[in-house]
């Protein structure tokens, strides 16, 4: 060492920094108290020792001999360094040095003195940090939420995957760009003023927001808005498929009213229609029972037959006047009420019903007892709705009041 060696070497002994002097065949030549209950060594089991063979790990002694080699040969005069060392426990703890070349009197170096405090628990605490912060990174990485951090410029400053997926852009390209710079306009939309907002007073916010890419395309976003130190957090969730599926279902209820609203209107003036059907029908049927008294209670007896000349109907006159019964009369033939010379002539007759439309004659008709009856006959056609049919209006000649 240079001047005052006594001086030296009580500052050297008292440090509570780690010290050690390596001479130029790396032996070393002193180690401070501070220095030996690291090592776990007394000095002098140390001295003499090789300080990198014995006391540096084979993983770092190439690079700390390096350092150590460029320092003698006079390119570096002081330099810092970080390497570990073992202990006596075979332990390794890091240090991190400041290395000075040592000199004798005449000025010559003789070899490195280097200092250094222990920072193993700092970088192990480093580590755990960063082991953490990765941890964190790919969390929000792997979040199907987007993530953002705004500052208070409006700059990028972190952005986890969903996000960049998001906005259609590499990190690369938003990371330290303003957002008015990656999207111009963006500052005249509602949801910036919301953005603003929060950056200025603190508080939190949720919506949904439309975004319009650079493109012309059009997404839907829902939104939250937290206050962070950096500026404000922003989580994004993309619910343009919900929106889009929102919208079809509202153009499809609309189409389902307008479709219900045109049915009941067809519906209606189909029940208009029915109801009218209706009372025609009660109304006909009224009628039709109203005309079946008054046959009923004619004197006369009365027949429908088709163009056969099988009853079809017959009032109650005629089942008293024939003696046959209303069942009876629908399983007969007009026919049957003639005497067979006459029977042959129905056909003729019913012809000349259905041309001229009617026809008066008198006849001999043959109850069911057997017994005969002088009767006067109006026939008459009819159309309905099943067909032509003839009605026979029978008058007994024999009760006919002159």
């Amino acid at each position: 060492m240079s001047t005052e060696p006594n001086q030296v070497q009580t500052y050297f002994d008292l440090a509570d920094v780690f010290m050690v002097v390596i001479n130029q065949d790396e032996l070393v030549v002193d180690v401070n108290k501070a220095g030996c209950k690291i090592l776990g060594y007394a000095r002098e089991e140390a001295v003499g020792k090789n300080w990198f063979d014995i006391f540096v790990p084979k993983t770092a002694r190439e690079n700390s001999k390096m350092v150590f080699q460029e320092m003698l040969k006079g390119a570096l005069s002081h330099v810092h360094s970080e390497y570990p060392i073992m202990t006596r426990e075979g332990k390794q703890v890091i240090i991190n040095w400041h290395n000075v070349l040592a000199k004798n009197e005449m000025g010559r170096t003789v070899g490195v003195l280097s200092s250094g405090v222990d920072v193993t628990n700092l970088r192990k605490a480093e580590k755990t940090s960063k082991m953490s912060e990765n941890r964190l990174q790919n969390t929000l990485d792997s979040m199907l939420e987007g993530c953002q951090i705004i500052d208070f410029d409006f700059r990028y400053v972190y952005l986890n995957d969903s996000a960049a997926k998001q906005a259609r852009r590499r990190k690369e390209e938003l990371l330290g760009r303003s957002m008015m710079e990656m999207f111009p306009g963006i500052d005249q939309t509602k949801m910036f003023s919301h953005l603003a907002y929060c950056l200025t007073s603190r508080v939190p916010y949720k919506m949904e927001n439309e975004f319009t890419y650079p493109d012309g395309a059009k997404g839907w976003f829902e939104l939250r808005i937290e206050p962070v130190p950096e500026g404000v957090l922003v989580f994004s969730i993309d619910i343009t498929k919900r929106k889009e599926t929102e919208a079809e279902l509202g153009r499809y209820r609309q189409r389902l009213e307008d479709v219900l609203a045109e049915r009941a209107s067809e519906f209606a003036e189909i029940n208009q229609k029915l109801t009218q059907e209706i009372d025609e029908r009660r109304k006909s049927e009224e009628g039709l029972l109203l005309r079946a008294i008054i046959l009923d209670n004619a004197r006369e007896a009365i027949f429908l037959v088709n163009k056969k000349g099988d009853f079809v109907y017959s009032n109650e006159a005629a089942t008293k006047n024939y003696g046959y019964s209303r069942d009876e009369f629908l399983n007969m033939n007009i026919r049957e009420l003639l005497r067979p010379q006459e029977a042959a002539m129905i056909e003729t007759q019913f012809r000349k019903v259905i041309e001229a439309g009617q026809l008066e004659l008198e006849t001999v008709h043959i109850r069911k007892d057997k017994s005969t009856i002088p009767v006067r006959v109006h026939h008459s056609l009819v159309k309905t709705l099943h067909g032509e049919f003839i009605v026979s209006v029978v008058r007994d000649l024999k009760n006919v009041r002159i």
